[in-house]
C-alpha cells in the first residue's frame, strides 16, 4: 500500500513551459520534476506540462479546466509571454493580463486550495528574433521592451497578492551577463537552450521547494 502523500504540479505556459525544442528529460519542468523527488523522496510527485506554445493567458484560460484543473494541483506554475503578440485579434492589453492572472489565481485557490507560483517570462534577443524588424515592436522599443510591461506586471501582481514568484527573467539575464546570450538562449532570440532550461529549473526549485516543505508539513499534522 502506498501511504506517501500525493502532489501534483501543474506547468502552466507556452512555449517556453512545453519546452519541446529540448528532449523530454531536458526540459524544465522534467528537470524540476526530478529534483523534488531527489529532494522529497517521501511524497509521491505527480507533475504535469501543460504548456502550449503560442498560448497567451486569453487562449490558457479557454484550457484551464481541462488542462490545469481537472489535475486538482497543489501547486501550478505559471508562464505567459505571448500576451506581447502584434497580431491585434490575439494582444493581450496588460490590463487584461492581470484580469487573466487574477482569473487563474482564483480558480487555482478554489482547487483543492491549490497555489499559484508566477513565472515571469524569460529574455527577447531582439536582433535574433524573426519579429525583430515588425512594425509593433520598432515603435514600442523592441520585443524585449514590450515584454518588460508584462514582466513588471508579474511581478507587481506577485507583491501585491503575496504570491511566490520565480523570476526566470533575472536568473537568466544574470548567466547571460556571464556567458553571453547564446548560454541560455536559441538563435531563435526566445526558447531556451539545455542551458536556459536548467537554470529556469534550479530558479523554480528555489521557490517552490519551501512552499512543498511547507505543504508537507500541513499534511503530515492531518
Amino acid at each position: 500500500m502506498n501511504s506517501r502523500p500525493k502532489l501534483t504540479v501543474v506547468a502552466f505556459g507556452d512555449s517556453i513551459t512545453e519546452a519541446t525544442h529540448q528532449e523530454p528529460e531536458g526540459r524544465w519542468p522534467e528537470i524540476l520534476k526530478r529534483a523534488l523527488q531527489e529532494r522529497f523522496a517521501t511524497i509521491d510527485l505527480t507533475m504535469v506540462n501543460s504548456g502550449v506554445g503560442g498560448n497567451t493567458t486569453r487562449e490558457g484560460l479557454r484550457r484551464f479546466e481541462k488542462d490545469v484543473l481537472a489535475y486538482t494541483p497543489q501547486f501550478v506554475l505559471v508562464e505567459f509571454g505571448n500576451d506581447a503578440t502584434p497580431e491585434p485579434e490575439r494582444h493581450v492589453t496588460i490590463d487584461e493580463f492581470i484580469r487573466n492572472l487574477e482569473l487563474i489565481r482564483e480558480g487555482i485557490a478554489k482547487c483543492h486550495q491549490g497555489i499559484t507560483i508566477l513565472l515571469t517570462f524569460p529574455p527577447v534577443i531582439d536582433q535574433w528574433h524573426a519579429y525583430r524588424d515588425h512594425e509593433f515592436y520598432r515603435k514600442n522599443g523592441g520585443q524585449d521592451a514590450c515584454q518588460e510591461l508584462y514582466r513588471a506586471a508579474t511581478r507587481n501582481f506577485a507583491l501585491e497578492h503575496g504570491m511566490p514568484l520565480a523570476d526566470i527573467d533575472l536568473a537568466l539575464r544574470k548567466e547571460m551577463a556571464i556567458r553571453g546570450p547564446g548560454d541560455c538562449i536559441l538563435p531563435d532570440g526566445v526558447h531556451l537552450t539545455q542551458k536556459g532550461n536548467q537554470c529556469v529549473a534550479e530558479t523554480v526549485m528555489m521557490t517552490l521547494a519551501p512552499e512543498v516543505e511547507k505543504w508537507q508539513f500541513r499534511v503530515s499534522v492531518r
